[in-house]
């Protein structure tokens, strides 16, 4: 499973793979990214990460789609902060 699928670092392996075996469940922002990401041959699944009810809904998908057996994760999404991390607050940190 890769987060942020769609492009740069997460395409590139979601593309590198299934050439080794694995099959990729792709996650995804945008749906027009997740019906592309299908349409190449990945299991596309939507998933805002600032967002629980959105992690919740794609948790129960992915864990349908790899039958409860997830050989891993690659979490490539996210969002960053610049700074100290002493400088940085707890409601910076939490969406």
């Amino acid at each position: 499973m890769i987060t942020r699928s769609s492009s740069g670092i997460g395409l590139v392996c979601a593309n590198d793979l299934p050439r080794r075996g694995y099959h990729v469940i792709a996650a995804c922002r945008k749906p027009q990214d997740m019906e592309r990401m299908n349409e190449l041959g990945f299991s596309g699944v939507l998933l805002y990460l600032d967002d629980a009810a959105s992690v919740e809904r794609a948790a129960a998908q992915i864990f349908t789609l790899c039958a409860g057996d997830l050989y891993g994760l690659f979490n490539n999404g996210g969002f960053g902060l610049y700074g100290p991390l002493q400088s940085i607050s707890r409601q910076q940190l939490e969406p």
